[in-house]
C-alpha cells in the first residue's frame, strides 16, 4: 500500500476507466476508517463505499456517469484529505 496525492488519484482512475482490463483499486484515508473500492470488469465499474455512506453501485463505463459517480463518492468519503492510501490488485 502506498500513499499518493489526491490529484494523482483522479488521473489513476481516469487511466483505469480507459483501459479495458479487469482491475481493483482500494482507496483508504489516513486513519483507514473510510474506503472507496473501484472494480473494473470490461464495460462495467463497481463502486463500493465504506465509511460515511455504505453502498455498492454498478455503472457502465461507456457513459460519463461512472466518472461523475466516482468524483461524487470521492468528495463524500475524502472531504479534507490531501493524501490517500492506494492498493492496486
Amino acid at each position: 500500500m502506498r500513499e499518493i496525492l489526491v490529484k494523482q488519484v483522479k488521473s489513476l482512475i481516469k487511466q483505469l476507466l480507459k483501459s479495458k482490463e479487469s482491475k481493483r483499486v482500494v482507496l483508504l484515508t489516513k486513519k483507514k476508517d473510510r474506503s472507496l473500492t473501484v472494480e473494473v470488469d470490461g464495460e462495467q465499474m463497481k463502486l463500493t463505499e465504506q465509511g460515511y455512506e455504505n453502498s455498492v453501485n454498478t455503472f457502465a463505463i461507456a457513459d460519463n456517469v461512472a466518472r461523475h459517480a466516482f468524483t461524487a463518492a470521492f468528495k463524500r468519503e475524502f472531504p479534507r484529505s490531501h493524501q490517500v492510501y492506494v492498493s492496486e490488485k
